[in-house]
């Protein structure tokens, strides 16, 4: 495709540049290109021949005796071998000559040509994904038009006779339907593409129906009715459209009834909790590198990495535990993690500031303010 409608798509060939870079020697200040033997025994006096902007190559050679004006970026001309500075020389009244009043090293001030990368060397490799940054080296390379991974499609399942739309106002027992809007949200942070399939009511025919609806996308994720409960059917409607089911329950906290399966499709099915926190937990821990790695960007999981906490944290139970966190850096650069008021895995309002979570391995005794946790850093942008 066109690389400006690249970012954030993943590589599938690697690109390389087609010239040297920077293409010839160039200025990299705005002075004067001189002979560096002239100005040896500085201060010394040398004749204006020329202006270079840049954009504009060298009409002549530079001979001894003689000096032109550069802009930062033009191109070096021939037997010129320094820049020296604007402000470290004096011009004549009459504009002709130059007074140099310092000596300079050859290639002083000077990017070679080739200095950067040459011709035909790899810049960005397959499985690199293009941001700002990567489109701008794809861009200097010459690459107009580059190779990259399809957008996985996402559809997304909610299940539940308890579910309304976010307009309307609860009733009795009604929830609104956020995890819709959650999963939608993390998709397209993802820059993949979300299918919204809606809701699938507690009834096992509905249930089969909407999650066969699901196995035209690459990815299904379906919350709620994953449990062992009388209405949980996802896991029987699963079965009976051909699910291999690799894992059925999980020992983390939230998000112990987590499903993963593949179908004959080739969709992979996460059926994550009906709890907003559960499902936003499983979604990074579980679906955020799959869909990476369906982009050809293996190996990008959750690293924990060190802090140490402020506050207290309870003991935690015989599972994997996560609890949401605000991470801050001192002047120092130490990260530190405060545990966030939180309610457990229905209140996605504790969770609404965390840019971390906080992980303890399983039966974990109590915490208290400066002892090292590790942390999960959460993408916020």
């Amino acid at each position: 495709m066109p690389l400006r409608e690249a970012l954030f798509r993943t590589l599938v060939e690697p690109v390389s540049c087609d010239v040297d870079y920077p293409p010839f020697d160039r200025s990299v200040m705005d002075g004067y290109a001189v002979r560096a033997a002239d100005v040896a025994s500085a201060p010394v006096q040398l004749k204006l021949v020329g202006r270079i902007a840049a954009g504009a190559m060298p009409q002549k050679k530079l001979s001894s005796g003689q000096t032109m004006q550069i802009n930062t970026g033009a191109p070096l001309p021939a037997g010129a071998d320094a820049v020296v500075r604007l402000e470290d020389t004096q011009l004549s009244s009459d504009a002709t000559h130059l007074m140099f009043q310092q000596s300079v090293p050859p290639g002083h001030f000077i990017t070679r040509r080739g200095t950067y990368v040459s011709a035909g060397q790899t810049v960005l490799a397959a499985g690199t994904r293009l941001t700002p940054l990567e489109i701008a080296v794809a861009a200097t390379a010459g690459a107009a038009s580059v190779t990259v991974y399809r957008q996985p499609r996402v559809a997304v399942l909610a299940t539940g006779d308890e579910l309304i739309d976010i307009d309307q106002t609860p009733r009795g027992a009604e929830i609104r339907n956020s995890n819709q809007y959650l999963l939608e949200a993390l998709i397209r942070g993802t820059h993949a593409e979300p299918l919204v399939l809606g809701v699938a009511r507690d009834h096992p025919e509905t249930t089969r129906t909407k999650i066969a609806e699901g196995l035209e996308a690459d990815v299904l994720c379906i919350t709620g009715g994953v449990s062992v409960g009388e209405f949980d059917f996802v896991p029987k409607a699963l079965a009976a459209l051909g699910a291999c089911v690799h894992i059925h329950k999980m020992m983390i906290k939230p998000g112990r009834p987590t499903l993963f399966a593949t179908m004959p499709s080739g969709t992979l099915v996460f059926a994550l909790p009906g709890n907003p926190v559960s499902a936003f937990v499983g979604f990074e821990l579980f679906v955020r590198p799959s869909l990476a790695a369906l982009e050809g960007r293996c190996g990008i999981v959750p690293r924990p990495v060190g802090a140490k906490l402020r506050g207290a944290l309870s003991a935690s139970a015989d599972r994997r535990s996560y609890w949401p966190a605000r991470v801050q850096a001192d002047p120092d650069g130490d990260l530190h993690a405060e545990a966030l008021a939180w309610h457990g895995s229905g209140d996605p309002f504790g969770l609404a500031t965390a840019n971390a979570m906080i992980m303890r391995p399983p039966n974990s005794p109590a915490a208290t303010t400066g002892e090292r946790v590790s942390v999960l850093l959460l993408d916020r942008v």
